[in-house]
């Protein structure tokens, strides 16, 4: 085995995701290993390891496997790359400002929830959160 090879424990240990993990990247197409060994093992070169952590930094960024797949099968090189990432890009940026827009929305049911409650204890009065989700209207 070559120095630079590593078997897929090694590969899932550095990368901190599990074995299982490796093989479902491997089955979608997005990582393989350089080669087997003699005995069938997968060993996976610097390369292999690259691209883990190009596919763990996007995951990170909110891109799912999907679109992870198809920038990793954009070339540099090749003009039409760039207009796929933009396209890329700018369709995570509609998805992001919507789920900021939803947290805001969310933080501001749960302020009120808080208010609520707050004065509930004030007042010596049912849990109106409580009372909400199990349908007793206070």
């Amino acid at each position: 085995m070559k120095n630079d090879s590593l078997l897929i424990g090694e590969l899932a240990l550095r990368a901190g995701v599990n074995r299982e993990t490796l093989r479902y990247y491997e089955r979608r197409g997005i990582l393989k290993p350089s080669r087997r060994s003699r005995s069938g093992y997968r060993l996976y070169g610097p390369k292999a390891e690259q691209r883990l952590s190009f596919i763990k930094r996007a995951q990170g960024f909110g891109f799912a496997l999907d679109e992870i797949s198809v920038l990793l099968g954009l070339r540099p090189d090749n003009p039409g790359s760039c207009r796929r990432v933009l396209g890329i890009l700018d369709k995570k940026i509609v998805e992001i400002a919507q789920q900021v827009k939803e947290m805001k929305r969310f933080h501001r049911q749960m302020s009120n929830y808080r208010d609520q409650c707050a004065q509930a204890i004030d007042q010596g009065s049912r849990c109106p959160v409580i009372a909400d989700v199990s349908d007793e209207k206070a």
